[in-house]
């Protein structure tokens, strides 16, 4: 399809007690159905200028691993820059939950510099964590199955990054935005989502004995798609795109938008400064999807994967690939299911499923191929597999 265009830092004595050994096998403890407290690091704050760090109560700073503050705040807060830290900062609470720039986060916190910005690292448990993500990826008013579903997703996500990152000396495992998990602390916690976390901990899905990469997602549209129509150098067998019919009810179920031409040219202008008059736009597809989209121009052709198309523009604009098209003088007609890359798991899916009396372990073995779940139990699930690329 195509249309023509006629115009124109953590205390050095502590992190022994958290790394394991890069050159050793990931070995997870026998788990007792008590929480899932393997150590994640994430990163919650990157900013130059102040960053504020406070608690209610009692904390403990060090710095390189000799304590150097211990007592109350009482609310009133350390503040760090990039000319003022030296060293690696850690920062303990002893009765309340430390506050970064006034926003509450359960465990421990790394203070460093990274040239002139301050990164904030939470030290927490993986369920610590989840208590959060969850609620930030799913309406906690949702079927607890659903709940369940998207807690052993989140909970296998982090445990593929936490082993298959490249560096295994990285500063931190994941960020807090969607590029990864959406991740904002405690103010986000509700009672619904933590009872599923505490019901699935220590569960993920393994594929060959390795924590899966759970892709997931608002809204299919009816149906999934490959994770190698969507991202180069992916093709993960239990990636595969099934027929979904169970998110009708999504509210992102279908939608309309309209790109004018000028602004396609502005957003592609942020990563191809020389583009010319745009004259001709082209979406080749696979199973409906956009998979790549071919920009001719004045002075060349540019060539995109679809994913990042779609990612120049606000997420409104281009709810998801699973679209038509039609030109309407210098605009396109767009004309859409979904929303999100339409891998993995479906959250609206997964509702619809729950609804309907499926257990979450049918939910995930509906939208994962092959997959098992699993509990970290005396067992090795080492991930070798790399990084590749940022997901959204």
């Amino acid at each position: 399809m195509h249309f023509n265009f006629n115009k124109s830092c953590i205390a050095l004595v502590m992190v022994s007690l958290f790394m394991i050994s890069s050159c050793a096998p990931f070995m997870v403890r026998d788990y007792r159905a008590d929480e899932d407290t393997h150590p994640v690091k994430i990163l919650v704050l990157k900013k130059t200028g102040n960053v504020a760090i406070s608690s209610r109560g009692t904390i403990k700073l060090y710095r390189n691993g000799m304590l150097i503050s211990n007592g109350s705040t009482s609310g009133m807060p350390y503040n760090f820059n990039s000319r003022t830290i030296r060293g690696i900062i850690t920062v303990e609470p002893v009765t309340d939950p430390i506050m970064v720039n006034g926003q509450s986060y359960r465990g421990s916190l790394i203070i460093r510099c990274q040239n002139d910005a301050v990164l904030a690292i939470n030290l927490l448990t993986i369920d610590e964590y989840l208590l959060s993500v969850v609620p930030g990826e799913i309406p906690a008013n949702w079927d607890k199955e659903s709940l369940k579903a998207q807690a052993v997703a989140a909970r296998t996500f982090t445990y593929y990054h936490i082993k298959s990152k490249q560096d295994q000396n990285a500063v931190y495992d994941l960020d807090a935005t969607a590029a990864t998990q959406v991740y904002r602390g405690m103010a986000d916690e509700k009672p619904q989502t933590t009872e599923a976390v505490r019901a699935t901990s220590g569960q993920i899905m393994i594929y060959e004995e390795k924590p899966i990469l759970s892709f997931f997602h608002s809204t299919c549209g009816g149906k999934t798609i490959d994770d190698r129509y969507v991202w180069n150098k992916s093709n993960l067998p239990y990636l595969q795109g099934i027929k979904c019919g169970f998110c009708n009810d999504s509210t992102k179920y279908s939608w309309d938008s309209i790109l004018n031409l000028a602004e396609i040219r502005a957003h592609l202008a942020k990563m191809h400064p020389s583009i010319g008059a745009i004259s001709n736009i082209s979406f080749m597809k696979k199973d409906d999807r956009v998979v790549e989209v071919l920009i001719k121009h004045n002075r060349a052709t540019i060539r995109m994967n679809g994913n990042n198309f779609r990612l120049l523009f606000p997420p409104e604009k281009i709810r998801s690939l699973y679209f038509t098209s039609k030109k309407d003088n210098d605009s396109l007609i767009l004309k859409g299911h979904g929303w999100g890359h339409g891998v993995g798991l479906c959250q609206w899916g997964a509702r619809g499923m729950a609804l309907r009396g499926y257990s979450y372990q049918d939910i995930l073995r509906h939208y994962y191929s092959g997959v098992k779940i699993a509990s970290v139990r005396n067992s090795y699930i080492a991930s070798k597999q790399k990084n590749l690329f940022n997901y959204q």
